[in-house]
């Protein structure tokens, strides 16, 4: 029988030592064996989802990894040395209109902390994204199920940054959220709000999974 997790906080705290109790050893093979399946997935991006050839360079979002999380910079550092793509990071300072925005990352950008700490690149509010125009958002996250349920921090920036996600699509290049995480992450089930946005895949260090039957053709 699944098992529907109820208790988010006591949950959040469970996963996280998880993942906090992974080796460096364990932490540098599971980003290298990731990265494997980020090039996957950006071929099949480029297979499926995309038109052929490319119009433009990809824009790209990831995030810095902190706390466990499974490690983003060997993949950052792929994307900005074998590919033509952009890079982004989210920023929580942001304009007013937003929840939270996509910066452009560079090996040269200038960083400051947010309010919670987290480096964000220095970026002139001009040059600030919706996550409407990003085509794939490798997402943070702290547990994660087969159904495409994500469990993040608490905070609901992703879920209302992507609410347009939830209501039809008219666009022929959707925005594609891929969860980032260890595979210990997973449980068996996670509760569902109407608010929440779900992921459209999963990347851990053993594989890429696909949960929509769009992604899946």
């Amino acid at each position: 029988m699944t098992t529907l997790v109820t208790n988010s906080k006591i949950l959040r705290k469970q996963l996280r030592a998880f993942r906090n109790q992974l080796t460096p050893e364990q932490q540098s093979q599971h980003a290298l064996d990731a990265l494997a399946y980020l090039k996957v997935c950006l071929k099949h991006y480029e297979n499926q989802v995309a038109p052929d050839p490319l119009p433009h360079p990809l824009n790209i979002a990831l995030f810095l990894s902190q706390d466990g999380e499974l490690k983003t910079q060997s993949a950052i550092e792929y994307l900005w040395q074998q590919t033509g793509h952009r890079v982004f990071l989210p920023t929580l300072e942001t304009k007013p209109d937003l929840h939270m925005a996509f910066v452009e990352y560079h090996k040269t950008s200038q960083m400051e902390n947010n309010r919670f700490g987290m480096p964000e690149p220095k970026t002139p509010l001009d040059r600030h994204f919706a996550g409407s125009h990003m085509d794939i958002v490798f997402m943070p996250l702290v547990g994660f199920d087969l159904q495409g349920n994500r469990l993040g921090m608490g905070g609901g920036y992703y879920d209302r940054t992507f609410a347009f996600k939830r209501l039809p699509q008219d666009s022929a290049n959707p925005t594609l959220l891929i969860g980032w995480a260890h595979s210990c992450q997973q449980v068996p089930q996670l509760p569902n709000q109407p608010w929440d946005v779900p992921l459209d895949g999963i990347i851990t260090e053993k594989g890429l999974e696909f949960f929509t039957a769009e992604q899946l053709e």
